[in-house]
């Protein structure tokens, strides 16, 4: 493998270089979702590393390993004659001891430092925000809480939940709330809560420097009083990716002016979904009762945890009958997880409500039931967090 010509090559966003594979596959869970064009991330030596470094245009943020080196300092010096002022460096080692990391972030100019074996969500924590070029900001100390709603595979039912949900949380519990789509292409959050799509979403990735809530509070459509809709609906025809590190400031604006954000994750969860997901302090995974459901949400279940996320998915089983599927019981024990909520299947009732852009809990019964418990469950209604 050749490195291409500093002066032919646009100079990249972020390029890391690790020596094992262990170390790479936490990197790649961790940074992938945020790179949906690829992660750069090589496997290679230190010295490997700097000749490489040396033949390419300097990237704006670059991850070093420095495992194996005897005079990591020295190494450091190695490093800061391939590569332009400014640039950000982040490196992983071998020592654990606080004067080491001083040294490096203090007076070396390297902007963080994690010692091995990495740990995911410390990775999303510390190195995120740098390689999208964002810094880690302090968290405020008050804000919204970012809830995000995961589907385990396509056709669960998130974005039916996803908008009941909203709307017994601003119409009936009076809570500021937004509706965030992170679909930015087919997403259908506005059809659902009978709002347009806004172009305001895609302006605001486009400039996240820009985001503010006054921006934000412009380009979301009220579906009530204190319930809004932030939804896109960009062609499938037309290229365009969000700026990376949009999502985290669109999450910062928005905990400022709402209660609470609810994100409808699609199926695969990249680039300004990703960013999104990383950043929810809760996720709530949708699943059916069926095999491959329960497949799927063990790949769910084994993504690393957000920088935010204090606890385990919530788990919740949508369209279900006691006579037909798995039970709760065997999903259980297939996932190790306790199932949360069960919501019945509303069949046609749910697929008409959609067309109205009307919501499923006006009515008492069932399904009102299972939504009033996952925002208990949430804390955003009376009697939660359970």
């Amino acid at each position: 493998m050749t490195p291409v010509s500093a002066g032919l090559a646009e100079r990249p966003d972020f390029i890391g270089f690790v020596r094992d594979t262990e170390t790479a596959h936490v990197l790649r869970a961790a940074l992938g979702p945020a790179f949906p064009a690829g992660l750069a991330l090589h496997q290679l030596s230190f010295r490997q590393s700097i000749e490489w470094l040396g033949g390419i245009a300097t990237p704006r943020t670059i991850l070093i390993d420095i495992s194996g080196e005897d005079q990591p300092f020295t190494a450091m010096v190695q490093l800061e004659a391939v590569v332009d002022p400014g640039t950000r460096v982040l490196v992983i080692g071998e020592n654990r001891s606080v004067s080491f990391y001083r040294t490096l972030t203090r007076n070396l100019g390297v902007k963080e430092y994690l010692p091995k074996p990495l740990d995911a969500g410390m990775v999303q924590r510390e190195f995120l925000p740098w390689a999208t070029g964002d810094e880690p900001a302090a968290e405020p100390a008050r804000g919204g809480a970012v809830v995000a709603l995961c589907g385990a595979g396509g056709g669960v039912g998130v974005t039916t939940i996803a908008a009941n949900l909203a709307w017994l949380i601003g119409g009936e519990t009076r809570r500021h709330t937004i509706l965030l789509d992170a679909d930015l292409h087919r997403g259908s959050a506005a059809l659902f809560a009978n709002v347009p799509p806004s172009t305001g979403l895609r302006h605001a990735l486009e400039a996240p420097d820009r985001i503010d809530p006054l921006l934000i509070e412009r380009a979301a459509h009220p579906a009530t009083e204190r319930l809004h809709v932030l939804a896109a609906e960009e062609p499938l025809t037309e290229q365009w990716t969000h700026r990376i590190g949009g999502g985290r400031a669109l999450a910062v604006a928005l905990r400022q002016r709402y209660n609470f954000v609810l994100a409808d994750i699609p199926a695969h969860p990249l680039g300004f979904a990703g960013e999104i997901l990383a950043l929810a302090q809760q996720r709530i995974l949708i699943i059916e009762a069926t095999a491959q459901s329960v497949h799927l949400a063990k790949s769910w279940m084994a993504l690393p945890a957000g920088a935010m996320q204090t606890s385990r998915p919530v788990l919740v089983v949508n369209k279900y009958q006691k006579r037909r599927g798995l039970t709760a019981a065997q999903i259980e024990a297939e996932l190790s997880t306790p199932v949360a909520v069960t919501v019945p299947d509303m069949g046609p009732h749910a697929a008409r409500a959609a067309d109205l852009g009307e919501s499923l809990i006006a009515a008492k019964g069932k399904f009102r039931d299972a939504i009033l418990q996952l925002a208990r469950i949430i804390g955003a209604a009376p009697g939660g967090p359970a």
